[in-house]
């Protein structure tokens, strides 16, 4: 089947992984892409960038992914297979770019951080744990809001598409944030559960006191 991409190369590809001469004005290149091995035909005059799309004909492996290599070196996209001396029969290697990680990582280590700020958040209300204990309850409100904010991490952390160490810091910080969902839960449920034998004014007392702790803390993340 005859496939001619944007920059006029056209190439023929049979069920042998052999992409046939599709007319003439071509010179064939003789492409290697791990234990594939077949040929191309392309005008001289086009760049490795029209290569590339003949390639991914031949392939589906897709141009942005590809980094073609010519007497050893990698080749520009803009550069003319003429001008760096790619002739009929020559050899060209195809190497699939392994995914950059640093992007990956670097995502990884912001939401770490907005995770290790809502750590303290969350360190701030267990803190009121023994008065939630005593009988005092605390606004339900209070709660939800914190335990939503963890929620926006968690959807951040599931948007990152990382592998290896990426993968695995990744893995780490969706367990954390599911800790600490679990935390404010079993707080919320003692909180909405006060033990009945608390004299009513600490119970009162202690309950504007943690109101008034838990507002100064979640003013950072406003």
């Amino acid at each position: 089947m005859a496939e001619e991409n944007g920059g006029g190369a056209t190439a023929t590809t049979t069920g042998n992984n052999e992409v046939e001469d599709a007319g003439a004005g071509t010179i064939k290149i003789k492409v290697t892409y791990g234990s594939n091995n077949f040929d191309v035909f392309i005008p001289p005059q086009s760049t490795f960038a029209d290569l590339k799309k003949v390639i991914a004909k031949a392939t589906g492996l897709e141009p942005e992914v590809q980094n073609l290599l010519f007497r050893g070196k990698g080749k520009d996209d803009h550069e003319s297979l003429h001008m760096a001396g790619v002739k009929d029969n020559a050899k060209v290697i195809v190497m699939e770019n392994s995914p950059s990680k640093d992007e990956d990582l670097a995502k990884v280590e912001e939401v770490k951080e907005n995770v290790e700020e809502i750590s303290r958040g969350v360190d701030a209300v267990a803190s009121l744990e023994a008065v939630v204990g005593s009988g005092t309850q605390v606004s339900d409100k209070d709660f939800l809001f914190l335990t939503e904010m963890l929620m926006r991490q968690l959807l951040k952390l599931d948007g990152i598409d990382a592998e290896g160490e990426g993968r695995i810091q990744r893995k780490s910080e969706v367990r954390r944030v599911q800790g600490l969902v679990e935390k404010l839960d079993n707080l919320k449920a003692r909180n909405s559960n006060p033990s009945t034998d608390v004299p009513e004014t600490a119970s009162g007392e202690a309950s504007m006191e943690s109101s008034t702790k838990v507002t100064e803390k979640w003013e950072v993340f406003e």
